[in-house]
């Protein structure tokens, strides 16, 4: 059973992959945001990045569908999210999950980490959070936070370690509390909109 924690840190990925702030996780949101980090990564068209990144989206929509039991769902809930993650990350066997976040990492790599020095620059860092259009404010202190030995490069063990503790702790302190910029604060927010008319 998810904690609370866990709960926000989730709920916090799932307002950030809500590309259209629709209050639902859709395949749509899914292929939006992998265009968007094909464009911020600098990925060309018709590049294998962009490809694989598109076949990844889809991959992760029909896990969610079977996860439902339902080939034809058009959209989930936060409440959906949260049982396909705990599914995903909280449940199998511990290799398994491990298998699952080294792809997720392996995935970021391929893409962001432009001249494959298996290493994560604080410039590639910041192009992954405007590729999820996480506020750019916390791009410095997450990437401190997660360069454990403070060499300025975030390496594949570090990067590990941060989506590891992101996915599964439940110790507030934990370093990759912060891979998504900060809970809570998510740059698409909800937010007041005032008329120009408004007295």
């Amino acid at each position: 059973m998810l904690t609370v924690l866990q709960k926000h840190k989730l709920g916090h990925l799932f307002s950030i992959i809500d590309f259209d702030h629709n209050g639902l996780l859709q395949k749509s949101d899914l292929q939006s945001i992998a265009e968007n980090i094909s464009v911020f990564a600098g990925v060309i068209d018709r590049n294998e990045h962009q490809i694989n990144l598109k076949k990844y989206a889809e991959e992760v929509w029909n896990l969610i569908a079977t996860h439902h039991q339902n080939a034809d769902i058009d959209s989930i809930q936060l409440d959906q999210w949260l049982d396909f993650m705990e599914a995903t990350f909280y449940t199998p066997a511990k290799d398994e999950v491990d298998r699952k976040i080294n792809r997720i990492v392996d995935i970021a790599q391929q893409v962001f980490d432009k001249n494959q020095d298996v290493l994560i620059s604080k410039l590639e860092f910041m192009s992954i959070f405007v590729s999820f259009r996480v506020e750019i404010r916390f791009a410095n202190k997450c990437f401190q936070a997660i360069d454990s030995n403070a060499d300025g490069h975030i390496s594949k063990e570090e990067l590990l370690n941060a989506t590891r503790e992101f996915f599964q702790s439940d110790d507030e302190s934990s370093v990759g509390n912060q891979l998504f910029g900060e809970i809570g604060s998510s740059f698409f927010s909800s937010r007041k909109v005032y008329s120009l008319f408004t007295c």
